[in-house]
């Protein structure tokens, strides 16, 4: 019997749709499965249409392990069977530690209700606890499903140091979960993620509302949409399950730990500047068309030194909010057709509620969305500024604001820079 955890510190990674996937499609593959959900919210329970209900819980049942064998439920599903929650699970940890050694003790559970099986998959709740490191102590392979984001990763690494310090002989197969692509954090993570095959899976799940729909179908997503794509990634994810086991070494190396969290470590910081990054793109205009960030319905926040420097010289540096970001603009203040052009470079929500707040400069902010080599025009906007800080002068809707014409961002000398050294010595 081979044990697989479904495991990750951080909730709403995908654990329980994961659980569910996985034990079916192992089921399917004629292994007579067992999934035990560990979790008191019961989700795996209520996915397979069975109550949560284990009668009489309680210490005893730890002990013995029989009351938990007898609750043993058949599933819709040839092969596999469910041992289901029960809310008294949220006393699990209390009781796990009034028996002393949990790890001995949920490893003694597992080969009585387990004995009949080929494999136990645990759904297990996020967080940690005792219940945890006992999980991680007991299973064969630990699957952490996880967000390609910083915060969803370094949930997986901290994992990674509960296993060490517990001594874990599992092999770590992190699974990427909910992947959009289209974001450039998700790409970049699964790229980054592609170059460490002893830690990530090759497959990954997509983000999709067929894999949503399971909690109200009630059902594995094979079942209900096997010809989708999300279908076809857990069965990959099976079949790299398949392989992970068959070569799951109980005297691995220990100090192996040490190595992927060194991997994990330096894959985060790798990926921490592209979450920084706004998703939108660098928008460097010099034609007469309207720019989006003078959209009807943005909020207008025009920035200047305390002495109006920016004013003085005809030029205006402006944040557009919107509500998933914003547009910082850094123009003329007249309509002057001699000046063709228009630049600006759009910002996520996170710099827009920094830079009203004071905690952030709309130049720093616009310097590092353009980064080096830098445009003439930005270095003469901060020779102007002379040291002095941005604040914001005047705020306004769109509709209101005068037309602007941007700076030209070329990045070589120009006539109009010329005016400005003269204008700025």
């Amino acid at each position: 019997m081979r044990t697989i955890a479904i495991y990750n510190m951080k909730g709403g990674v995908g654990k329980t749709t994961t659980a569910v996937n996985l034990s079916y499609l192992a089921a399917e593959s004629r292994l007579r499965v067992l999934l035990w959900d560990l979790d008191p919210q019961a989700a795996s329970t209520f996915a397979f249409r069975i109550d949560p209900h284990v009668s009489g819980f309680g210490k005893r049942s730890l002990e013995t392990g029989e009351s938990l064998r007898a609750a043993i439920k058949e599933t819709d599903y040839e092969n596999l069977y469910l041992l289901p929650a029960d809310f008294a699970y949220h006393k699990l940890d209390r009781l796990l530690g009034s028996l002393g050694h949990p790890r001995r003790v949920l490893t003694a559970l597992l080969e009585t209700v387990g004995n009949d099986f080929d494999l136990v998959f645990l759904d297990c709740p996020a967080g940690f606890s005792r219940l945890a490191k006992a999980v991680l102590s007991a299973a064969d392979v630990i699957v952490a499903p996880a967000i390609p984001t910083v915060l969803s990763l370094r949930m997986v690494a901290e994992l990674v140091r509960q296993a060490e310090c517990v001594g874990s002989r599992a092999s770590l197969a992190t699974m990427l979960n909910m992947v959009d692509r289209r974001k450039t954090v998700h790409r970049q993570a699964c790229e980054l993620a592609s170059e460490h095959p002893d830690i990530f899976l090759r497959a990954e799940i997509p983000y999709a509302s067929v894999v949503e729909q399971m909690a109200a179908r009630r059902a594995p997503t094979a079942v209900y949409a096997a010809q989708t794509p999300a279908a076809a990634a857990f069965a990959r994810v099976w079949g790299e399950l398949q392989s992970r086991l068959a070569g799951v070494d109980e005297d691995a190396n220990e100090g192996r730990w040490s190595a992927v969290l060194h991997k994990m470590e330096s894959l985060i910081e790798r990926l921490e500047p592209a979450e920084r990054r706004p998703s939108g793109p660098v928008l460097v205009s010099t034609a007469h068309e309207p720019s989006p960030a003078a959209a009807d319905g943005s909020v207008v926040h025009r920035f200047d030194t305390e002495q109006r420097d920016l004013e003085h010289r005809g030029r205006a540096l402006e944040l557009h909010e919107r509500p998933d970001g914003g547009f910082l603009v850094l123009a003329r203040c007249d309509a002057s057709p001699s000046r063709a052009g228009r630049a600006e470079v759009c910002i996520d929500r996170s710099w827009t509620v920094q830079i009203l707040a004071g905690k952030m400069s709309p130049l720093d902010a616009l310097e590092r969305r353009i980064r080096a080599p830098r445009p003439r025009v930005v270095e003469l906007v901060r020779e102007a500024a002379n040291g002095r800080q941005f604040l914001r002068v005047q705020t306004f809707r769109a509709p209101l604001s005068p037309p602007l014409q941007a700076l030209d961002a070329d990045r070589s000398e120009s006539p109009d820079a010329t005016d400005w050294n003269r204008a700025a010595g």
